[in-house]
């Protein structure tokens, strides 16, 4: 009877544990899952304000466009201003002309024959009548040629203004052509505006979402039921250094000032490194969470057994995902400056049983 109790005592500690392990994975899981959709979201966000500076420079370009054919319009105005008004005075010359000549006509060959007449015997020979006859063809030819000279210039202008219009219209019909474009470009902007606005509200949502879900993780952690190693106990041995050939500290564990942050407390180590190089774990273990987190940027959390997590934040790329199981030494991602960052760097954490310590006390 007494085996059977205690028979039964380890079947419900062990579903007890199963359990609990359970729930954390599942945790864990959903918190991995909603942070590839947060990542999601962040690209789709990033793509849309792309696309919104896009419009913007490309509405700056059309406004250059509609003030220079603004300016250019104006400058035809003057012009035609000018033109008809020396088309006025050209024309004015052209009818005085004519009206002088068509009087002088009429007074010379009014009635058919008395013109001739006054010639003929206004001269006191044959000879001086031949004078004046040809006093009077060489005063009409001169006015005629004086009048086809004031109607070719009018022409001319008459010309440069026809031109002028044309070009008045084309240039008008091209303003118009760009401000219609304007007005869609306004209207995709204006709607991409409100997508991006809608999408940060999504994702605001989904990162308190996140913090929710990771603070869950974490009471799970200090309850000592997040790790998924089968041993209570780590037994890994000696950490290696996560970032090989980088070694320069940049941020100490402790209290410092953050520019993001202001006054807080550090939980971890900043490790001065090249963009794009390789991030290790720093021992072997299973992936807990890999993928956008917040501030940190691109993160992977690795559970060590033994109440050990490691965390590696700010990361340009990651080479796992959650469930993976890695070894000690083995790339899990890439140096970057993803998340509040002020420059490439890896900030890297040691949790005990959920709370932090200091990473420099296992090297």
């Amino acid at each position: 009877m007494k085996i059977k109790k205690t028979i039964v005592i380890v079947l419900v500690l062990m579903l007890t544990v199963t359990m609990c392990l359970g729930t954390s994975a599942s945790y864990a899981k959903s918190l991995s899952s909603l942070q590839k959709d947060i990542k999601a979201k962040q690209e789709e966000i990033d793509k849309g304000k792309s696309k919104e500076k896009s419009l913007s420079a490309q509405l700056n370009e059309l406004e250059s466009t509609v003030y220079e054919l603004n300016s250019q319009i104006a400058s035809g105005e003057k012009k035609l201003k000018k033109l008809k008004k020396q088309l006025k005075e050209a024309q004015d010359k052209v009818d005085t002309q004519t009206e002088n000549l068509s009087g002088r006509l009429r007074n010379m060959y009014k009635n058919g024959s008395v013109g001739f007449l006054d010639v003929l015997l206004n001269s006191t020979s044959f000879s001086e009548f031949l004078t004046n006859l040809d006093l009077v063809e060489i005063i009409y030819a001169s006015d005629k040629e004086v009048l086809e000279d004031l109607q070719e210039a009018h022409d001319k202008i008459e010309k440069k203004k026809n031109k002028v219009e044309r070009l008045q219209k084309s240039l008008k019909s091209s303003r118009a052509t760009v401000e219609q474009e304007m007005k869609n470009i306004e209207a995709q902007k204006k709607k991409i505006a409100s997508d991006n606005k809608e999408n940060a509200k999504m994702l605001d949502e989904m990162e308190s979402e996140a913090a929710s879900l990771e603070a869950e993780l974490t009471a799970k952690s200090n309850s000592g039921t997040i790790s998924n190693s089968s041993t209570s106990k780590y037994s890994g041995g000696k950490f290696v250094w996560p970032t090989p050939g980088y070694e320069t500290i940049t941020s100490n564990y402790g209290w410092r000032t953050c520019p993001f942050h202001g006054r807080e407390f550090h939980g971890g180590i900043d490790i001065g490194a090249a963009y794009g190089s390789k991030i290790v774990a720093a021992a072997s273990g299973t992936v807990i969470s890999a993928g956008w987190n917040g501030g940190f940027g691109y993160s992977v959390q690795v559970d060590h057994g033994g109440g050990i997590v490691t965390m590696y934040n700010h990361c340009s790329k990651l080479c796992v995902s959650y469930g993976s199981k890695v070894s000690k030494g083995q790339t899990i991602a890439y140096i970057g400056s993803t998340g509040s960052s002020t420059g490439p760097h890896l900030d890297y954490r040691i949790f005990k049983n959920g709370e932090t310590v200091n990473p420099l006390s296992y090297y």
